[in-house]
C-alpha cells in the first residue's frame, strides 16, 4: 500500500473508521512537517494542523462525525503553507488528499492586490483632477485649502485631512483648516511641541525637512505618544504628510490619515505630492491675482547684506554697482535675471556669480564699448536659489527695484494689503539672516483706463512707426503663414524693405516696453517682473 501511495504526486493520508491513519506517503509527511512513522497509527485529528478557518476539525472533530466529501483551500499557520484539502469517503474510512497551493494563492493575492491598488489610484487621480479643476475658481488661500481638505475627506478613502503651517515666530504648527473626523487629534498634533522622547508628528517633520513623510503604522514609536494613543482608540492606522510647495517656498503641509495599515503606496504618494505642488501653485497665483487687482498696495523696502545672495557678494567682491533690470521665470524655483553692471566687466560678474551656490553663469547681453570711460554692461544670470528675489516672488510679491553696491542690496517690493506681511518678511529673514526691513508704506495705485493706455502708446510712436504697424497688421504680415511679405508692404509704401523693418522693429520695441514696463511714470520706477512675468499692474 505504501509503495502505491509514494507514486502519487499529492499528499495522501488513509484513515480507518476509528480515525486512525493507516497509511501516509512521503509527500503528506513533508506537507504536514512530520515523519511518516509519526503519522501512522495516530489519530488524524491530532496530527492534522489547524487552519485559519478550522474547516477540517469543525467537520470531523466531533465524536459523532462520519466520513464525508469536503473540498477546501485554507492557510495553515503552524506549517506556514496554503493547502488544498480534499476528503473522500472510502470503504471503512476516509482518504485525505493534500496539495501545496501557496504559490498559486500568492500570485492570485498579488494580482487581486494590484487590481485593487490600480482601482484605488484611478479613484485618487480622478479626485485630484477634480480638485485641481475646482481650485482654478478659488481666489483666496482659505478657499483653496478648504477645497483640498473637504474633497479628499469626502472621497471616503481617508478618515480625515488637515492643513497646517509653521508659526510666525517659532517652529510650532498652526492649524489652518481640516475636514473629516479630525476633532481632538489635530489639536494633539498641533500642540505636540517637542516631546521628551524626540518623536515628532509627520507634519512637523515635513516643515522641518521639506520632504514628504509617510507613517505606515501610527502605533510606531516614531509618532508622539498622545497621538499614538488617540489614533489607536479611533482605529487610525497610517498617515502621510505632503508639503504644499511652489518652487522653493513651502506654504504649509497637508496631513492625510487612513484607517488602513500601510495605506499609502509609492504611486499614491506621488499623486498626493502632485496635489501638493498644484495647491502651492494656486496659492501663489491667488496672491499674484490679488496684487494685480488691488487698488492699494503695500510697499516694502528691504536691506540685504547676506553674502549668500550672489548679487550682494558680487558687488562687494568686484566693488561695482548692480541693478536687476528684468526677471523672467523659467520653472518652479528658477529665475532668469538681467543684471546691469557698472564699474566692472560683465565677464568678471559672470565668473563671480558662477562660483556661488544658487546661481549659474549665463551670457553677456552687451558690454560697454572701449571708447566709454566706465566699464560695464548687461548680463543674463540664472538664479535657482540663494536670492531674496526668489523668496519674494514665490510668495506673491512684485519686486519693483533691486540695486546692489559695496556688498549691500536694496530691494523695493509690492504686495497686496491682505497678505501676511509678517510671514513674508520672516521668510526672507529665515533664508537671509542679514536682511532688514527698512520701511513699509501703503499707497494707492494710479488707475489707467484702456483709452488712456492707448493714447500714451500713440504718443510714443512716430508717424512712420504707426504707419508701418497699420500696414503690417491690415496686410496680414503678422499672420502665419503671412498674407503679405515685407517687400510687398514696402512697395505699397514706396520705401525699401530694410526701412520698413527698421520702423516695425522700433514700433514693436515700444509696444513691448509699454506692456512689460507699465507704471514707469509712477515715481520713476518700473517693476522688474514677477513670477508670472506680467510686470505688475495694468
Amino acid at each position: 500500500m505504501d509503495d502505491v501511495l509514494d507514486h502519487v504526486g499529492d499528499g495522501v493520508l488513509v484513515v480507518d473508521g476509528g480515525w486512525r491513519v493507516t497509511g501516509a506517503n512521503a509527500v503528506a509527511a513533508t506537507l504536514l512537517d512530520r515523519e511518516e512513522s509519526a503519522l501512522v497509527d495516530a489519530d488524524v485529528r491530532d496530527v492534522f494542523p489547524r487552519s485559519v478557518e478550522s474547516t477540517f476539525h469543525d467537520r470531523f472533530g466531533d465524536e459523532n462525525a462520519s466520513p464525508a466529501t469536503v473540498d477546501f483551500e485554507e492557510y495553515f499557520p503552524d506549517i506556514g503553507t496554503w493547502l488544498g484539502v480534499r476528503t473522500v469517503p472510502v470503504e471503512d474510512g476516509l482518504a485525505v488528499y493534500l496539495r501545496d497551493v501557496t504559490e498559486r494563492r500568492g500570485l492570485e493575492d498579488a494580482l487581486a492586490d494590484g487590481e485593487a491598488e490600480l482601482e484605488r489610484l484611478n479613484r485618487i487621480n480622478a479626485i485630484i483632477q477634480e480638485i485641481v479643476r475646482d481650485l482654478v475658481g478659488e481666489t483666496t488661500r482659505g478657499g483653496i485649502e478648504a477645497t483640498v481638505c473637504e474633497r479628499l475627506a469626502a472621497s471616503e478613502l481617508y478618515e480625515f485631512t488637515w492643513i497646517g503651517e509653521r508659526g510666525p515666530t517659532d517652529e510650532r504648527l498652526v492649524h489652518r483648516t481640516a475636514a473629516g473626523e479630525h476633532e481632538g487629534i489635530v489639536d494633539l498634533i498641533v500642540d505636540g511641541g517637542d516631546p521628551p522622547d524626540g518623536t515628532e508628528s509627520p507634519e512637523r517633520a515635513v516643515l522641518r525637512t521639506g520632504e514628504t513623510r509617510i507613517v505606515r503604522q501610527l502605533v510606531d514609536d516614531s509618532v508622539p505618544e498622545p497621538v499614538r494613543r488617540v489614533a489607536f482608540a479611533r482605529g487610525l492606522q497610517s498617515a502621510i504628510a505632503v508639503p504644499l510647495r511652489y518652487g522653493t517656498t513651502t506654504y504649509g503641509v497637508l496631513g492625510v490619515y487612513a484607517t488602513r495599515p500601510d495605506a499609502f503606496s509609492e504611486r499614491e504618494r506621488e499623486s498626493l505630492e502632485t496635489l501638493g505642488v498644484a495647491t502651492g501653485f494656486v496659492i501663489n497665483a491667488a496672491r499674484q491675482r490679488n496684487l494685480l487687482l488691488s487698488d492699494t498696495v503695500v510697499e516694502l523696502t528691504l536691506r540685504v547684506t547676506d553674502p549668500g545672495d550672489p548679487f550682494v557678494a558680487a558687488s562687494a567682491r568686484l566693488d561695482c554697482s548692480l541693478a536687476v533690470e528684468g526677471v523672467v521665470p523659467l520653472a518652479e524655483g528658477t529665475l532668469l535675471c538681467y543684471v546691469g553692471v557698472e564699474g566692472a566687466s560683465p565677464t568678471a560678474l559672470l565668473a563671480t556669480v558662477d562660483d556661488r551656490a544658487g546661481s549659474t553663469g549665463g551670457r553677456i547681453v552687451h558690454e560697454t564699448s572701449d571708447e566709454e570711460a566706465t566699464e560695464g554692461g548687461l548680463v543674463e544670470v540664472t538664479v535657482d536659489g540663494g536670492s531674496p528675489l526668489l523668496s519674494l516672488t514665490e510668495r506673491g510679491a512684485t519686486v519693483r527695484t533691486a540695486e546692489y553696491g559695496e556688498g549691500v542690496g536694496r530691494l523695493v517690493a509690492e504686495t497686496a494689503p491682505d497678505e501676511d506681511l509678517r510671514e513674508l518678511v520672516a521668510a526672507v529673514g529665515e533664508a537671509f539672516p542679514d536682511s532688514e526691513l527698512l520701511a513699509k508704506r501703503e499707497r494707492q495705485r494710479a488707475v489707467e483706463t484702456a483709452g488712456a493706455f492707448r493714447s500714451s502708446l500713440h504718443e510714443r510712436l512716430t508717424d512712420r512707426q504707426r504707419t508701418a504697424l497699420r500696414v503690417a497688421h491690415y496686410g496680414g504680415y503678422f499672420r502665419s503663414p503671412r498674407d503679405s511679405t515685407a517687400e510687398e508692404l514696402a512697395a505699397g509704401l514706396g520705401i525699401s524693405s530694410p526701412t520698413l523693418h527698421y520702423h516695425l522693429r522700433a514700433a514693436q520695441g515700444k509696444l513691448v516696453e509699454a506692456f512689460l514696463d507699465d507704471g514707469a511714470g509712477e515715481e520713476g520706477r518700473a517693476p522688474i517682473g514677477d513670477w508670472h512675468g506680467d510686470g505688475g499692474e495694468g
